[in-house]
C-alpha cells in the first residue's frame, strides 16, 4: 500500500489530556548512559508536544531528583505540567533499558526494575487519586480533544468519563489485563482499543470488544491489524532505515495514529474516511520505523526537528535519503544524578545524565 506521508502541525490549538505511566528511563549502551522521561503515557503526550499539540499530564510523582528531571524535561519539550503532583511519599517510578546486542548479532534491549548497584527494587507507578481528577476537572481550561490512558484507576477512569463527556476522543493501551469492573469500565469508555499482541493476544476475545469504534493490535515486526466498523484490516510494517533501539516503537505508532485522527475530537473520529484512518496507521507505523533508528524510546525527536523527521519519511516510501547520525540539537549539558537511596556511594551506577536541549522547533 502506497500512502503519502506528511507531518504536519495541528491546525490552531489542539490540546490532549493523558494520565498514566510516566517514568524516568535509564537507558545504558555502548555508547554510555543517558536519562530521559519515559513511561507509555509520558512518551505519548511527550510526542504529541512536540508535533505541536498543548498536552497535560495528570500524575503523581516523587518530589525528589528523579522527579524534578522529568518536570524539567517535560517543560523543556512543550508539555504543560500544571496538573503532574509531586509527593514526597511517592517516589517517581524508574526504569533502566540496557541495550545489548545478542549471541546472534542483533540489537536488543531489556528492562530492569531493580537497581543495578544494590538489586534493590526500584519505585513503581502510583496512580493519581480521584481528587487530582477533581482539580484537573475544575482547572483544565483548554476543552481536550484527546484523552489517552494506559492504566486503571478509579481518579484515571473519572478523568476518561470526564473527556468523552467533552467530546474528547479516548485512547486505552493496556499493558496487561485484568477480568474486573475497572478494567472493563475501561474498554467502555474508550473509542479506540490498543494492544500488544505478544502480552494480549493470548486474552480470548479481547481484540473483539464491542464497545471501542477502533481496536489495533500490533505483531512487532509483523505489523499490525485494525479494527474499524467490524472489519479486520492487515498493515506491514515499514523496514527501518537504521535500527539501534525498538524501545517505544509502538508509542510512536500510537501518537502518529493520534495526530491523525483525533484533532477534531469524537466527532472527527467519527466521520474519518477509509483514507484517513489508513494514513493514520501508515503515518504511526513510519515514525515508529524511523524512531528504532536512534537510541531510546524518544531517540527521534531528541535528535531532529518535526521538519526534518518529516524530509526523511520519504526514506520509507522508495526515496532518497539516510538517517542524520547527529543531533540537531547543539545544548547537552550533563549533571549527577542519586537514583537509589539505598545504595553505597561506591555502588552507584554512573551518573552522568545527558540533558536534551530545545530540538523540537520546526
Amino acid at each position: 500500500m502506497r500512502i503519502d506521508l506528511k507531518l504536519e502541525k495541528p491546525k490552531g490549538k489542539v490540546a490532549a489530556v493523558g494520565s498514566g505511566f510516566i517514568a524516568l528511563d535509564v537507558i545504558e549502551s555502548e555508547q554510555g548512559e543517558h536519562f530521559a522521561t519515559g513511561g507509555t503515557c509520558g512518551n505519548v503526550l511527550s510526542i504529541l508536544a512536540w508535533l505541536g499539540w498543548q498536552t497535560y499530564p495528570v500524575a503523581r510523582l516523587g518530589k525528589d531528583a528523579a522527579g524534578d528531571f522529568i518536570l524539567d524535561e517535560l517543560a523543556d519539550i512543550g508539555v504543560d505540567t500544571t496538573f503532574v503532583r509531586q509527593d514526597v511519599s511517592t517516589p517517581t517510578p524508574i526504569v533502566f533499558q540496557r541495550n545489548i546486542v545478542d549471541r546472534n548479532g542483533q540489537r536488543t534491549h531489556r528492562f530492569a526494575m531493580t537497581c543495578p548497584g544494590c538489586g534493590q527494587w526500584l519505585p513503581r507507578f502510583r496512580p493519581i487519586v480521584r481528587t487530582d481528577a477533581e482539580r484537573t476537572k475544575a482547572e483544565m481550561a483548554a476543552k481536550p480533544a484527546l484523552f489517552f490512558f494506559d492504566r486503571v484507576s478509579p481518579g484515571i477512569l473519572d478523568l476518561a468519563r470526564w473527556a468523552r463527556g467533552e467530546g474528547a476522543v479516548v485512547m486505552f493501551e493496556p499493558s496487561s489485563f485484568s477480568d474486573d469492573k475497572a478494567f472493563r469500565t475501561a474498554v467502555e469508555l474508550c473509542h479506540i482499543l490498543k494492544f500488544s499482541k505478544e502480552r494480549l493476544g493470548h486474552v480470548k476475545d479481547f481484540g473483539n470488544a464491542a464497545y471501542p469504534a477502533i481496536v489495533i493490535e500490533t505483531q512487532g515486526e509483523h505489523g499490525l491489524r485494525i479494527r474499524w466498523h467490524d472489519k479486520w484490516t492487515n498493515f506491514d510494517a515499514f523496514d527501518a532505515p537504521r535500527f539501534v533501539d525498538a524501545a517505544g516503537a509502538g508509542d510512536w505508532c500510537s501518537a502518529g495514529f493520534l495526530h491523525m485522527v483525533s484533532q477534531r475530537g469524537s466527532s472527527g473520529l467519527a466521520a474519518a474516511s477509509k483514507g484517513v484512518v489508513e494514513r493514520a496507521v501508515r503515518l504511526g507505523q513510519a515514525l515508529s520505523a524511523l524512531n528504532c533508528g536512534y537510541e531510546g524510546a524518544t531517540g527521534l525527536m531528541e535528535t531532529l526537528s518535526v521538519t526534518s523527521a518529516s524530509k526523511l519519511l520519504r526514506t520509507l516510501l522508495g526515496g532518497k535519503g539516510e538517517l542524520p547520525e547527529t543531533s540537531e540539537n547543539e545544548t547537552r549539558s550533563t549533571k549527577s544524578l542519586r537514583l537509589c537511596a539505598s545504595c553505597k556511594p561506591e555502588k552507584q551506577p554512573s551518573s552522568q545524565i545527558r540533558l536534551r536541549g530545545n530540538s523540537r522547533g520546526s
